[in-house]
This record gives structure tokens, sequence and C-alpha cells, in this order.
């Protein structure tokens, strides 16, 4: 039994902090291990954007109204 309440406060007020530390270290590990995309996923679509404007970009200077950049 714990003779003092004082010391029964600070016991439960520690036991509240490793409680938080505990959870804030279980959110950092998981905000961690969410998956990130790649550069090889992200690749893709900025190429398929370039091709788009390439292409764009061509069709115009065939038809001879190249635009002014």
């Amino acid at each position: 039994m714990i003779p003092n309440i004082h010391i029964h406060e600070k016991l439960m007020f520690e036991r509240a902090q490793e409680w938080r530390s505990e959870i804030e270290q279980q959110h950092l590990l998981a905000s961690l291990r969410k998956p990130r995309p790649s550069r090889v996923q992200h690749m893709p679509g900025s190429l398929g954007t370039f091709f788009v404007a390439l292409s764009t970009r061509m069709k115009l200077l065939v038809q001879g109204n190249e635009p002014s950049v």
C-alpha cells in the first residue's frame, strides 16, 4: 500500500506520461510505415504529360502556328 497520497499521485502522473510516450512512439512508427510513391511509380505520369505536351507542340509546328514561349 502507498503510504502517502502525494506519492500515489506522482506515480499515477509518471505512468500517464509513460503511456503518452508509448502512444506517441506508436504514432511515429505508423507514420513511417505509410507507403510513399516511388520515383518509378511517379515517372509514367510525368512522361505521359511530357509526351502530350510534345505532341501538341509538334502539331502546332507542323501547322505553322508555333506558339511563342
